[in-house]
């Protein structure tokens, strides 16, 4: 994302005006207080970028030079704390919030459409979307590693009895990043102990 170097030309992009107004925002809401600091994620294909700032999620389109609109058809609640980990697939086709409200929404890129929202037993740290786009993976703050299959492919509806299920974890430590490999295979993941551990995703080992 190139801003001029003109300051009289472009005093105020849109992108930045938009991040610096959401963090006024959130520093009113909560004060002197501490909140979440502000996640960026930018689309593989350079299409958007992601910012979420507190609760609020906001997605700008890259190459209209807008702000894009959300909409939610998951039936869920929309995000109301701090979200702490936002990530594109490795397509971009898919995109995933989640944070303090316990809640992981699962969005459809191409129209902004949150398709999924799963509520968690514990606030979530982490997450992460397989490489075919099937799974979405997430760490609540005990550190135990949830999968939830990704309910709509091909405009199917999601199933009800789509739960989370544990897969491994760190345990007793909070995870605060996790990443796919670029071939799928194996999930890599970091925690506040200083320890990153590499689990292969196919066995679950």
């Amino acid at each position: 994302l190139a801003l001029d170097s003109n300051p009289t030309a472009n005093p105020r992009s849109p992108l930045l005006a938009a991040m610096e107004d959401a963090a006024v925002e959130e520093a009113e809401v909560s004060g002197a207080g501490e909140f979440a600091p502000a996640l960026v994620a930018a689309h593989p294909l350079g299409n958007s970028v992601a910012v979420a700032v507190g609760p609020e999620l906001r997605v700008f389109d890259l190459k209209g030079g807008c702000a894009v609109s959300l909409s939610d058809d998951s039936g869920g609640c929309s995000h109301s704390d701090a979200i702490r980990a936002i990530s594109f697939s490795a397509d971009g086709a898919l995109f995933a919030s989640a944070g303090d409200d316990k809640l992981v929404k699962i969005w459809k890129t191409d129209s902004w459409r949150c398709i999924q929202t799963i509520t968690s037993e514990k606030r979530v740290s982490a997450v992460a979307i397989s490489k075919d786009g099937l799974y979405v993976t997430f760490a609540d703050k005990f550190g135990v590693i949830w999968l939830v299959t990704v309910g709509e492919h091909g405009g199917g509806q999601v199933s009800s009895d789509n739960k989370p299920v544990s897969l491994y974890g760190h345990y007793c430590s909070i995870i605060t990043s996790m990443k796919f490999s670029p071939d799928g295979r194996f999930i890599a993941t970091a925690d506040r102990d200083f320890k990153i551990r590499v689990w292969d995703f196919c066995t679950s080992k």
